[in-house]
């Protein structure tokens, strides 16, 4: 899916009064963990920091450059 729209992992920003904030903003939620690597593989890095991903923000109604595979329909109440 290219739309955050009805992810269960979208955290949109909302009002003071609970309801959706109308810039439409919002972030991904989900966290991930990379697949473990083969025994014979490692990461090269130069700081003693864990590589982790950046960005995640989303938007209600932008389409995003490719399909999401984590993207999960929402349960509604």
């Amino acid at each position: 899916m290219k739309l955050c729209d009805h992810c269960k992992w979208a955290n949109w920003k909302r009002t003071a009064s609970g309801r959706l904030h109308p810039d439409k903003s919002g972030m991904c939620a989900k966290e991930w963990q990379p697949p473990p690597l083969p025994a014979a593989f490692y990461f090269h890095t130069i700081s003693t920091e864990i590589p982790r991903p950046s960005g995640g923000y989303i938007k209600r109604g932008e389409e995003l450059n490719k399909h999401c595979p984590y993207w999960e329909q929402e349960e509604r109440t």
